[in-house]
């Protein structure tokens, strides 16, 4: 009887000597909430590049999918490990002046311009990257000497880090204050996006939406 017994407390043991391992293999760490607060989900860039010096240029900015999913960069969603660029354009386009998406990001890297490019990056997490695009979704679309290409820049760069650049007009002083700020020259990668992700955007609030560019302002 004791031997019986002996057997079937040796079998209890065992059995909850396994399963006591078991967590230690199939648990996955708990991410702290502060450190999943702060993940980067993307990353932004300020951009700038002079075409004629010191009064042909242009600024934008570039933002980078870090996470596995897509995520909303004002009117376009950004499939994961790809970007977009936002920048607003005039006289250098055909499809009315203001805001577009993807000219760039295509342009650019076409045109194999990104050598040329000065650019400086942040990360944002999923909080910051909110503000950026409900600061895009509600930001005027048109371009003026009082709104140009720099000002949308700045005030997108500024609504996420608080740097406080403004725009004094002339491409060859917005290049200056990067430079000086830390901005690089050559280092930025922007993902290439088809043809027909290249668009303009049409409206205003609530009626604002997309539309494909034409040949003209993408050549």
């Amino acid at each position: 009887m004791k031997s019986f017994v002996k057997k079937i407390l040796s079998v209890m043991i065992a059995v909850i000597l396994a399963f006591s391992c078991v967590p230690a293999f199939a648990q996955t760490p708990e991410v702290p909430a502060e450190e999943e607060k702060n993940e980067s989900v993307a990353t932004l860039s300020l951009c700038t590049c002079i075409y004629v010096w010191p009064i042909s240029g242009h600024t934008w900015i570039y933002v980078h999918n870090n996470s596995d999913e897509p995520i909303q960069v004002g009117h376009y969603e950004v499939p994961a490990g790809q970007g977009v660029s936002v920048g607003v354009f005039s006289f250098s386009v055909n499809d009315g002046w203001g805001i577009y998406y993807n000219i760039e990001a295509y342009k650019e890297n076409t045109k194999n311009r990104m050598d040329k490019v000065w650019s400086k990056s942040e990360e944002l997490n999923a909080e910051e990257l909110e503000t950026l695009s409900n600061k895009l979704l509600n930001y005027p679309n048109y371009w003026g000497f009082g709104g140009n290409c720099a000002t949308f820049a700045f005030s997108m760069w500024n609504a996420v880090t608080h740097d406080g650049y403004f725009s004094l007009l002339i491409p060859a002083i917005t290049q200056f204050m990067l430079m000086i700020s830390g901005a690089e020259k050559g280092t930025l990668e922007m993902y290439c996006p088809p043809r027909d992700n290249v668009y303009r955007l049409k409206g205003f609030g609530d009626g604002a939406h997309l539309e494909r560019a034409s040949d003209y302002t993408v050549s």
